[in-house]
């Protein structure tokens, strides 16, 4: 049996902007119950079954998600959707009601959607670290000021693979440790006891700071976790060039807009040049394996357009 220390329920604090801000500035992640329209997650449910059956990881007649067995070397097989799901999640009333309370501005939605599928994992042994996935997204994300949204595509509870936040780490930094293997978080780093979890159902929404430590837990069931994260950046905060690379000149790229406009960013060896997994880095020489004419791109550029991160954008 997996046990953490269930969250902190914030969803009392909804339509009340200040308490809600509060908190989520003290500890870094909010947990609410019942935002998201059931009737949506439950047509976002159908479209991840039909993107696992079509790779043959689950059989479509059955309505549990429980997995074949069959290895797929996709990463994240619903990736496949594309912003399908995101267009219809973030236009949510209720979920942009609390962003913009959150922000005290108005959300700007970032086309990242991780449709995760969290295969089963086997027992949990004794002593095993049910953490070691721990990371912090604004480790691989340099610059990118956003609140990440976690939410259930289906109901999971903590011994099914639930999903962990630490809060409090926002305010810590960076954890990340460049000199180990993978750039980790050391174990030890963040105290088991720091870790929160939660039994997740359907509406819920997981709410937290792109420094805040979390992971996903084991899932030692036969069933496909399936949940998504969309990502938003207050108005008010520098936003990223989004769109179709134009050309590549060395280490210039100039990118297309969605409204038309031509803007030239510039890449050096500082920047982490990203395919959609964050890690190995691609290096500055191989710069046109995602950066092509054509190739859907998001960059992070400072004011001088010199760039942090330069990341394959598929949606």
């Amino acid at each position: 049996m997996i046990d953490v220390t269930p969250l902190t329920d914030s969803t009392s604090l909804i339509g009340d902007a200040a308490a809600l801000r509060q908190r989520y500035e003290d500890e870094g992640a909010l947990y609410l119950r019942g935002v998201m329209d059931p009737e949506l997650i439950a047509w976002a449910r159908e479209k991840y079954r039909g993107a696992l059956a079509d790779e043959g990881l689950i059989d479509p007649v059955v309505e549990a998600p429980v997995w074949t067995g069959r290895v797929t070397k996709t990463w994240r097989p619903c990736d496949a959707l594309g912003t399908t799901v995101w267009h219809e999640v973030v236009k949510q009333p209720e979920l942009n009601a609390i962003m913009r309370d959150i922000f005290d501005a108005e959300p700007v939605w970032i086309p990242i959607a991780a449709h995760r599928s969290g295969f089963p994992t086997g027992p949990v042994a004794e002593g095993q670290d049910i953490f070691s996935g721990r990371h912090q997204d604004g480790f691989y994300n340099e610059g990118m000021l956003f609140t990440i949204c976690w939410m259930p595509i289906r109901d999971v509870d903590m011994d099914s693979g639930s999903f962990a936040v630490a809060p409090g780490t926002h305010k810590r930094g960076i954890l990340h440790d460049t000199s180990v293997e993978g750039n980790a978080i050391p174990f030890g780093t963040i105290p088991e006891d720091a870790w929160r979890s939660a039994d997740f159902r359907v509406g819920d929404v997981l709410i937290f700071n792109y420094l805040t430590a979390h992971t996903a837990l084991p899932n030692p069931s036969d069933e496909i976790r399936m949940s998504l994260d969309v990502r938003a950046i207050p108005a008010w905060a520098p936003q990223p060039v989004i769109g179709a690379v134009d050309s590549v000149d060395g280490t210039d790229v100039t990118i297309r807009t969605e409204d038309d406009e031509l803007v030239t960013v510039h890449v050096s060896d500082e920047t982490l040049i990203r395919d959609m997994n964050p890690w190995p880095r691609i290096p500055t020489n191989e710069l046109e394996r995602i950066a092509y004419p054509g190739a859907h791109v998001m960059a992070m550029a400072r004011e001088d357009r010199s760039v942090t991160v330069l990341r394959r954008n598929f949606y």
